[in-house]
């Protein structure tokens, strides 16, 4: 009964109000205020030689960490977010390191349909973002649209979190998927191997699976997170 209660409070999406907290206040998710990109994006950055001229979407772009790195990398970025606090942190980040030139910002919420072209993007970034979005029908809908928007032959990036992350799986009530830290009030959805393997794969070739340890600090008390890290190919005929 527990369970049941947990999703059927659970939202669509996390609102913006939470983010707005989490980012300009309680930073009780290590990356709200992280300067350095995500380690997955560091290492396949690499195997997919990421750079110019490529178009890359930062889907949920949140502080801008990841975009700033990308255009170092002399990728043109368009940054999405929805929440005004990460956004002016985005524009602060990507002033001082010097890349305007190859970032631009947009506000839109990611339920609804993204304002740009089919086949845009070479490369779309999904670092966390699809766990908050907690409803099968929505989370199938953004994938859809990162799929309509991603050129053929272009590239996902996915980073999802465990069901075992040491932190998120002390929240979790009879095995339930959905999960909401009481240090934020920010809901997550947590995957299995299989899980994280299967989903979102209409469409796209899976070429990469890779299942990140690693320790990281939470309201000051160290934890070991566990992700699932996943890179796909568009591959439709």
């Amino acid at each position: 009964m527990v369970s049941q209660r947990a999703v059927i409070s659970a939202p669509e999406v996390v609102p913006k109000e939470s983010w707005e907290l989490e980012f300009s206040l309680r930073h009780a998710i290590p990356s709200s205020t992280r300067i350095e990109p995500a380690k997955a994006l560091l290492l396949f950055s690499e195997i997919l030689h990421l750079g110019s001229p490529m178009k890359v979407l930062d889907a949920g772009s949140g502080n801008g960490r990841n975009t700033v790195y990308l255009a170092k990398r002399g990728c043109q970025v368009t940054a999405v977010d929805f929440a005004e606090f990460p956004l002016a942190e985005t524009r602060r980040r990507v002033f001082e390191a010097s890349v305007a030139g190859n970032v631009s910002i947009v506000r839109h919420s990611l339920v609804d349909p993204m304002p740009v072209p089919n086949e845009t993007f070479d490369f779309v970034l999904d670092s966390y973002v699809s766990c908050h979005f907690l409803r099968e029908e929505t989370r199938l809908r953004l994938w859809g649209e990162m799929i309509r928007v991603t050129k053929n032959g272009g590239h996902f990036l996915s980073i999802l979190f465990s069901k075992e992350d040491e932190y998120y799986s002390q929240l979790q009530s009879n095995k339930d998927p959905l999960v909401c830290d009481p240090a934020n009030g920010i809901w997550k959805r947590l995957y299995s191997d299989d899980e994280a393997k299967s989903c979102f794969s209409r469409d796209c070739e899976l070429q990469y699976f890779v299942k990140f340890e690693f320790p990281d600090v939470v309201l000051g008390k160290t934890y070991k997170r566990i992700v699932f890290v996943r890179v796909l190919k568009k591959t439709l005929l």
